[in-house]
């Protein structure tokens, strides 16, 4: 069995700067580390902590500098993708020294692990809320899942690849991409998408494969269903996500009230 940690939307400001002027995501992200550190010997081993976009809110060097040293009490290796608040060459910057990290162009990555590979695919399209699957990802995502016949593969991304019925947030998801769904569609072996963006547990399916989206580590979109509903948050809604990755498969979700 597999175990990997998902944290998604953190939405870290330059230090001394609060989220809307009133949610001190830093905080939030670090009682969610060093909760999760406490959890650790009941839900362990844990192999990984992957952050699915949004690390930062506003994409510059002094958020990620903030972030940088939160994450030095990270209790696990960890791995991010970009979100549609990150921007990708100062978030290459910041994870400069991490093996995982490309040099160059998107910020894909593979990891091979006992029971699973994991994949972060970047969906991020630099200056718009909503997001893509590139030309280059696919080359690449197709050729990794080639080499990947058979393995069952835990995928990453930031945008989610369905709607979630929160229609302002639909509205700046993933561009539809046949080819990409076809790929997933075609893949031989398992397949898992793990999403965030939207700040809340939400579970779909798309091209046949299991969605989940994670909630955000300080503050949820509020839930309002109607078509002409806004964007609303939700202080302290916050969670993380176990994968529990084996001959069965689960996705677990954790909140503060699990912390110990």
């Amino acid at each position: 069995m597999t175990r990997i940690l998902q944290i998604s939307d953190l939405h870290i400001m330059p230090e001394g700067q609060l989220f809307n002027g009133r949610i001190d995501t830093a905080a939030a992200l670090r009682q969610m580390l060093a909760g999760l550190t406490g959890l650790l010997p009941v839900i362990g081993p844990v192999e990984r902590l992957v952050i699915s976009g949004d690390l930062t809110e506003t994409g510059c060097k002094g958020a990620y500098d903030h972030l940088r040293d939160i994450m030095a009490d990270a209790p696990l290796p960890w791995r991010a993708i970009p979100g549609n608040h990150d921007s990708r060459e100062p978030m290459r910057t910041f994870a400069a020294q991490e093996d995982w990290m490309p040099d160059h162009g998107p910020i894909n990555w593979r990891e091979d692990l006992d029971d699973v590979t994991i994949l972060g695919l970047d969906t991020l399209v630099e200056g718009v809320a909503d997001g893509a699957v590139t030309d280059a990802t696919l080359a690449w995502l197709e050729a990794t899942l080639r080499d990947l016949r058979h393995r069952p593969v835990l995928i990453f991304m930031h945008h989610p690849p369905v709607d979630t019925g929160i229609s302002a947030m639909d509205a700046i998801g993933l561009a539809p991409n046949p080819r990409f769904e076809a790929l997933l569609r075609d893949h031989d072996g398992p397949v898992q998408i793990a999403c965030g963006h939207v700040h809340r547990m939400i579970t779909g399916q798309f091209a046949g494969r299991p969605v989940i989206i994670a909630p955000g580590t300080s503050h949820a979109v509020g839930l309002d269903l109607r078509m002409d509903a806004g964007i609303s948050f939700i202080q302290g809604h916050s969670g993380a996500v176990l994968h529990d990755i084996g001959t069965e498969s689960r996705a677990l979700l954790i909140s503060s009230r699990d912390f110990r």
